[in-house]
């Protein structure tokens, strides 16, 4: 190497007047959370001649002066930077430190064919199960494609998500992969390229996750970079291994997992028995049903939302921290998530049903952490207007009724999915044997309740600590400066896509002061 420039892996802290020539390897913007579209950083990992990486960062405050001079796959010289230690989960390389940008950094492109255009390090399917999710570091890896799930949608933050699964295969072992948003598209449209072979694919800055209770591997938002079938030396000699071990290359990929989603037709129509409220509460047996009705109101005095660890599932303030028991171990940063209790009449009896958070980010339009910010962290006692305007929402709901186990029947239902077709609804009501004759009692009740509606201008950012704990930064809500987490695979919720539109009937229900007692300690064990 030009004895002008520094290695990286000569770099550490002491001084700024470091010196290299590196391949933009991988080039990535963070996006911040609580305003989606703000770019918080722009982040990309350096390789040198001797194949040594190092993560690089560009502050918000500094993207005017490097965001257009730096391209993915280039060569540059640079010089002058921070050098700080580098730690956390999900880091993208080994080394000890990572570079930070500042004004008097220079960037000067270059040629050099000799730094690798790929920079793999490769690990085996075998070495990952034996890592487990507590491995800091993303990995990469190669392996065949032996199967593949069906398409499947979640909601996250109010928004639509795609995932498929991928069954990876190699000289030792195999292991699932779960591939989100566009990367699941991306990936779909590469292998539809390929007939009557099994694609090889190739995962840089993959992280490794708990998937059914074994481990797995998925995409990390905008870092994660996937080939398949490239004309690359690591890719050639793992074929030749696979024929060696005697692995069969099928015609076509197997489908692995669940079949997809029942449409909602299929879902609140077909699968599922239909009835009223009042038998609801009365029947015996427990099961899934699906019932309709109108929402007509908020359970006083509950909470709606609850601090919630990556893997979904509640966290409680303990020791400074907050404590996961499906991770078992302390997290510093909890995510708010839905669960509200709405009472929903329905003609023949009322009830309190429990909606989790993808469904009542649908409903209300909105991602929980948008509205707990909004709320100034409020909880129990204090409703936002946007969940206020639910009063009056015509619903099907899919319901779970359980009178024993884990979670005490009392009146109180889980909400699997929500249904706002008005035509579904409208078949809903006819095999129900349902007429209009109730029309004419109707009343405005959007009118009314948009009227009653008072909406605070909050303003400022949440910052949400258990009650032991001092406010400080480092036990925030999740923010842009970490890489953000994509959809827990461990969570078995039945919440998904919903083709919503918004039906309102008239409906004047009695009100209700609370639920027999709080589910807040039932319900607290619940994935949503």
């Amino acid at each position: 190497m030009d004895k002008a420039f520094d290695t990286l892996g000569s770099v550490s802290t002491g001084k700024e007047s470091w010196r290299i020539k590196v391949r933009v390897l991988r080039l990535w913007s963070v996006y911040s959370f609580m305003k989606p579209d703000q770019v918080n950083s722009l982040e990309m990992v350096l390789i040198d001649e001797k194949g040594v990486k190092i993560h690089a960062s560009v502050r918000r405050q500094l993207l005017y002066l490097f965001r257009s001079k730096i391209v993915e796959g280039n060569v540059y010289k640079m010089s002058y930077f921070i050098v700080c230690p580098e730690s956390g989960i999900y880091r993208t390389t080994p080394h000890p430190f990572k570079l930070i940008f500042e004004m008097k950094t220079k960037v000067q492109s270059c040629e050099n064919d000799t730094i690798d255009r790929f920079g793999l390090s490769l690990t085996t399917i075998a070495e990952i199960c034996a890592y487990g999710p507590d491995h800091d570091f993303l990995v990469d890896v190669v392996g065949l494609i032996s199967g593949i799930s069906a398409q499947r949608e979640y909601i996250r933050d109010g928004k639509v998500t795609r995932m498929i699964v991928l069954e990876l295969t190699d000289n030792s072992a195999k292991c699932e992969c779960a591939l989100f948003g566009d990367y699941a598209d991306d990936l779909q449209k590469m292998i539809g390229k390929i007939n009557h072979v099994l694609p090889v694919v190739v995962l840089q800055f993959a992280k490794i996750k708990i998937f059914r209770g074994k481990v797995s591997i998925q995409n990390v938002l905008n870092a994660t970079r996937i080939y398949v079938n490239p004309s690359i030396p690591e890719v050639v000699s793992f074929k030749e291994s696979l024929a060696v071990d005697g692995v069969e290359f099928a015609a076509s990929i197997p489908t692995i997992g669940p079949n997809a989603r029942p449409s909602l037709e299929e879902d609140f129509l077909v699968n599922y028995p239909k009835t009223c409220i009042a038998k609801l509460l009365g029947m015996e047996e427990d099961g899934i049903y699906v019932v309709g009705g109108v929402v007509d109101g908020l359970v006083d005095a509950e909470d709606w939302w609850y601090p919630a660890c990556t893997c979904h599932r509640s966290v409680s303030a303990d020791s400074g921290a907050y404590y996961c028991k499906q991770c078992v171990k302390h997290v510093f940063k909890m995510v708010p998530r839905f669960r509200v209790k709405l009472r929903v009449d329905d003609g023949s009896g009322q009830a309190v049903f429990v909606v989790f958070d993808g469904d009542m980010s649908v409903l209300c339009g909105k991602p929980c952490h948008e509205l707990v910010a909004l709320s100034k962290g409020q909880n129990a006692g204090y409703y936002p207007p946007e969940l206020d305007l639910l009063k009056g929402m015509r619903l099907l709901l899919k319901v779970e009724k359980r009178s024993s186990g884990s979670i005490l029947f009392d009146g109180s239902f889980r909400v699997k999915r929500i249904c706002c077709d008005l035509s579904i609804m409208d078949v809903f009501d006819s095999l129900l044997g349902k007429d209009d004759s109730g029309a004419e009692d109707e009343v405005n009740v959007e009118e009314e309740y948009v009227d009653n509606t008072q909406v605070d201008d909050f303003v400022g950012n949440l910052i949400v600590s258990p009650s032991s704990a001092k406010p400080v930064e480092e036990y925030s809500v999740l923010t842009g400066n970490v890489l953000p987490e994509v959809v827990n695979l461990g969570d078995d919720s039945d919440s998904g896509l919903e083709f919503f539109v918004p039906g309102r009937v008239g409906l004047q229900g009695k009100k209700i002061d609370s639920v027999k007692r709080n589910l807040l300690s039932a319900f607290s064990e619940c994935d949503d």
